[in-house]
């Protein structure tokens, strides 16, 4: 899942009626623009969140990936200021209105406080002239934060609220509460048995409903993960040495971590929940994956990256130590 944030200025009112956002693929002159080009960025279940005449008026899904499509009639008959060209991207969408709209403007100094190269702002904590840009995630949560801080409608707070947990949970994107139960479970219970092994095995990607948006996200085995556990024989993979406790059960308490996050399955062609990409992390190699300074989650990610890279081949998972690292930035 990714996170957009389209300025819409004048078309707004006629792209939200019709529930979808649209642009040119080129400029005038036949000139490459950024922002017309980011939509092609835009995939199904992405949110998007739309700025006009500088205040943010809504969320919304995208309920289809970016495709071809040609300039709406009410766009090109429609009093603007431009004249595009009829040859554009589409994106369907679905709208959930504030009825408090969010003046940017209020947190332009947070904005320049918090720059973050390639998100929606410049370094003074303007938006950025260009139609479709990519919105950071710390963005994307301080943004829907105070957005939720200002509505006065339920229906209107239900769907922010959802929004910003499916937001959040993608960026963690690690087990909930009840996976984690399950996976304690299935290695508390697990008796003498033939140890799980990799099999380079090249599946899809298994997918499920978001229970708080109806979006489409990927699926996680709690089996694997405790499977992945046993394979590791209960021990820290960065450090073995490292301090663990001991279950009821006797064996050692570690926790399953995707080395690639399963938010980025799009990057790849083939499912990342597999046993090749998850490893056993004691609680501290763990938190610091997740909560620790880049600098000190370098040498926990190249060791695992060595340690993994040949596995996650052969399963048809190829990337880089710099993609790698790029994920935990």
């Amino acid at each position: 899942m990714s996170v957009f944030y389209v300025f819409q200025g004048e078309t707004y009112d006629h792209e939200r009626r019709g529930g979808y956002v649209w642009s040119p693929k080129l400029a005038k002159g036949g000139r490459r623009n950024a922002g017309y080009t980011m939509m092609t960025n835009v995939h199904r279940g992405d949110f998007i969140l739309h700025n006009s005449n500088g205040k943010v008026m809504a969320i919304s899904i995208a309920q289809t990936d970016c495709y071809d499509g040609t300039q709406p009639r009410e766009l090109a008959n429609a009093d603007t200021s431009v004249t595009w060209d009829d040859d554009g991207y589409r994106i369907d969408t679905a709208y959930y209105d504030f009825d408090v709209p969010l003046i940017t403007t209020n947190y332009q100094e947070w904005l320049q406080d918090h720059y973050i190269e390639g998100s929606a702002f410049t370094t003074a904590g303007r938006g950025k002239q260009q139609y479709m840009c990519s919105l950071a995630d710390e963005h994307a949560v301080f943004l829907l934060e105070k957005a939720i801080g200002l509505q006065r409608d339920s229906d209107v707070l239900k769907n922010l609220r959802d929004a910003l947990s499916d937001i959040i949970g993608d960026k963690d994107s690690e087990y909930d509460p009840m996976e984690m139960e399950t996976i304690n479970e299935l290695v508390d219970d697990s008796g003498a048995h033939t140890k799980p092994v990799w099999t380079g095995a090249r599946e899809e990607q298994a997918m499920t409903t978001s229970p708080n948006t109806g979006r489409e996200i990927p699926k996680r085995d709690p089996k694997r993960a405790a499977d992945a556990l046993e394979h590791a024989d209960y021990q820290c993979e960065y450090n073995r040495s490292d301090r663990t406790f001991l279950r009821k059960n006797g064996k050692a308490y570690t926790e399953p971590h995707h080395l690639i996050p399963i938010s980025r399955y799009r990057d790849f062609d083939y499912s990342v929940d597999v046993m090749e990409n998850i490893v056993s992390l004691c609680s501290h190699c763990h938190n610091l994956l997740h909560y620790g300074r880049f600098e000190d989650k370098v040498p926990v990610l190249r060791k695992l990256y060595n340690d993994r890279k040949a596995a996650l081949r052969r399963c048809g998972i190829d990337l880089t130590l710099d993609q790698l690292e790029s994920y935990y930035k």
